[in-house]
């Protein structure tokens, strides 16, 4: 920045200093001036009042102008005029300007303008002089009074009289140096005031600035790099890389389960979990490898300069250890376990963006697998992603274009062989790749959240369907976990009933297991307010849990559903077939209603007639299709193949 640039910048600071040392200048010199004057005022005052005195005593004059040894007498009038506690010393001059009488020595420094004025005195008026002494025993300042002396209207002599002005001096120079020492203390907290402010406001901004240039590289709550930053060392990194000929590992790390932490522990406890693994992760790295916080609970971790896959197995060696020991979380011991992705550059990448793509894809993988483990990543990976990714891309499309379809697979009474009802299945119908199974999209509809308006979707067209059939046949629909989770589906389930017409009582909604796995209460006061709508819960899948019986326990399920791997395999494992009879009792026992999913073969349908099982669907009884007309189911169980043959 130029000279001129920089005062134009800060023209305003400069005409505040100039105006301050105007002011400053002033204050200094004036109370010297104005006391100058002041004391002058005075003495002119008292040289007038000195001759009215005179005028008074003609008499007197004339003697002391006649006889000079009566001179003395003026003493008397000059005590009259007020001043002789003040009178230094007086002379008298005759006309012609020679002294004729001094009333004592003076020791007086007389500057040469007395003797000019006593050797020229033209003036009629009175006229004053002050004088400052150097040093010595006599007054510091004295002025002296040159008072002419006429009779008649003629000049006749000079009286000069020396006054004492020390005390007066003394005063004024102590009254306007104290307006001096005022004026000066305004003038250093007007200028301070503002500098200070702008120097608080300057430093604040200053502080401001640097804060906004630290959060841009690094992550408020660990203190690590962030995103942004990390890509751009990452950059730098893989340049020499390049020219060295070495390799850069980049993994991505996980918390397993860190919603479950942040439950347990409250948002700060998981907070504080963040700030301690970051400070391990930090603690195994050597010098020059690079750590971000990426979000959320992910890291990423660059070891730079690798030589051999055996560098990465060390490093996640020490960061095996370093996570090892519990974490001390609101006076709780917590163990912490991740899950990492590694890519590998130049061989998954050969920039930054890239390779930190492919570990965030490995590291999907590992979650995906369980967690608690290390993925490297695969270029199969990213095609299978890219292949999720387009399904999702369409899953969007078919949305909004309608091209689901609900089918219904029948469910029978057992002992009657009589259609009690259908499970509301959802279909895609392609475009382009025709008919898609549920499959192939549930789970990215599950992933991406695209699975709550579905599921609105497939429940409104069921009880839209539901309602033209022939009581008491009833639907039963799936509900997801997410379901659950977004929004309020006790709410949209009255809904949709208000909106359709259909009995509440014929409506079934189905969900497995994995609803309770998290937020258990949560679940179950959602699960009471549909059972107070008069709908009926089904929990299905049974038997593929940990933790089924204890939900039925505190939960009063209206029907469970046998999952179908163990109806495919009871007739030859009696293991199995000891499950199903078990848990067709238990149902029997809590007054449950039980269904057995998944049956396809006569052989099957007759031992679960045998078993007492109230409730059947499968193959053998049907295969899904479109909205069921409610008719009657054939007197005999058909077979399989017949029931192919007709389904198509």
């Amino acid at each position: 920045m130029s000279a001129l640039a920089s005062l134009k910048k800060h023209s305003h600071w400069a005409g505040l200093v100039l105006l301050s040392a105007l002011i400053a200048v002033t204050a200094v010199m004036a109370p010297s001036r104005i006391s100058r004057l002041e004391l002058e005022r005075e003495a002119t005052l008292a040289a007038n009042r000195v001759q009215a005195e005179m005028l008074k005593e003609p008499d007197a004059l004339f003697d002391a102008l006649t006889q000079p040894g009566l001179a003395p007498e003026f003493h008397n009038i000059l005590a009259k005029s007020g001043y002789d506690h003040r009178l230094i010393r007086y002379e008298l001059y005759d006309q012609q300007g020679h002294l004729a009488f001094t009333s004592g020595l003076s020791g007086l420094a007389l500057g040469d303008d007395v003797a000019d004025v006593l050797a020229n005195p033209s003036s009629e008026a009175a006229q004053v002089s002050l004088f400052t002494a150097s040093g010595g025993s006599g007054p510091s300042h004295f002025a002296s009074l040159r008072i002419p002396l006429a009779l008649n209207g003629e000049k006749r002599g000079t009286l000069v009289v020396y006054l004492d002005q020390s005390d007066q001096a003394t005063a004024l120079s102590n009254y306007f140096g104290l307006i001096a020492a005022i004026t000066l203390l305004l003038l250093g907290i007007g200028i301070a005031a503002p500098a200070a402010f702008a120097w608080t406001r300057s430093r604040e901004r200053r502080e401001a600035e640097a804060q906004v240039r630290y959060l841009e590289n690094h992550d408020a709550l660990t203190g690590l790099s962030n995103r942004r930053a990390f890509g751009e060392r990452l950059a730098d990194a893989m340049v020499h890389m390049h020219q060295d000929r070495t390799h850069i590992a980049v993994l991505c790390l996980d918390i397993d389960k860190f919603k479950e932490i942040n439950d347990a522990a409250e948002h700060s406890g998981g907070d504080q979990v963040l700030r301690e693994i970051g400070s391990r992760i930090q603690a195994t790295l050597r010098g020059g490898d690079l750590i971000a916080r990426l979000g959320g609970d992910e890291f990423a971790i660059a070891l730079v300069d690798i030589i051999n896959l055996g560098d990465v197995m060390a490093f996640m060696t020490r960061l095996i250890e370093a996570l090892r020991p519990p974490f001390q979380v609101a006076a709780k011991e917590m163990l912490v376990t991740t899950s990492v992705g590694i890519a590998l550059a130049p061989a998954d990448g050969d920039n930054a963006a890239t390779v930190l793509r492919h570990s965030g894809i490995a590291l999907a993988r590992a979650k995906g697998d369980g967690g608690q483990r290390m993925c490297f990543f695969e270029q199969s990976m990213d095609k299978a992603l890219q292949r999720r990714r387009l399904v999702e891309h369409e899953l969007r499309l078919a949305l909004g274009r309608e091209e689901f379809e609900v089918v219904y697979q029948p469910q029978y009474e057992l002992a009657t062989e009589r259609q009690c009802g259908s499970e509301a299945l959802v279909r895609w119908h392609h475009p382009v790749h025709g008919t898609i199974a549920p499959g192939h999209f549930i789970s990215v509809a599950e992933d991406t959240g695209l699975i709550v308006p579905l599921g609105e979707w497939v429940l409104r067209r069921a009880c839209s369907d539901a309602v033209h059939w022939p009581e008491p046949l009833i639907v039963a629909v799936n509900l997801s976990p997410a379901q659950f989770r977004d929004g309020d589906i006790a709410e949209t389930v009255a809904s949709v009933l208000k909106e359709t017409g259909l009995p509440p009582q014929r409506l079934e909604l189905e969900i497995t297991e994995n609803l309770l796995i998290n937020d258990t209460e949560e679940v179950l006061a959602k699960l009471n307010r549909l059972r107070e709508l008069g709908v009926a819960i089904a929990m299905d899948d049974f038997g593929t849990g940990y933790s089924s019986l204890s939900y039925l326990a505190r939960f009063p399920f209206s029907k469970v559903k046998i999952d179908r791997q163990f109806i495919r395999n009871m007739t030859r494992d009696p293991a199995m077939r000891a499950i199903v009879k078990t848990i067709i009792a238990l149902g029997k026992s809590l007054n449950v209603v039980i269904t057995a999913e998944g049956v396809e073969t006569e052989e099957q349908a007759a031992m679960l007639r045998e078993f007492g099982c109230p409730q059947v669907q499968g193959f053998l009884y049907g295969y899904p299709g479109a909205a069921e007309t409610g008719t009657k189911a054939t007197d005999n169980v058909t077979s399989i193949t017949a029931a192919r043959s007709s389904a198509a």
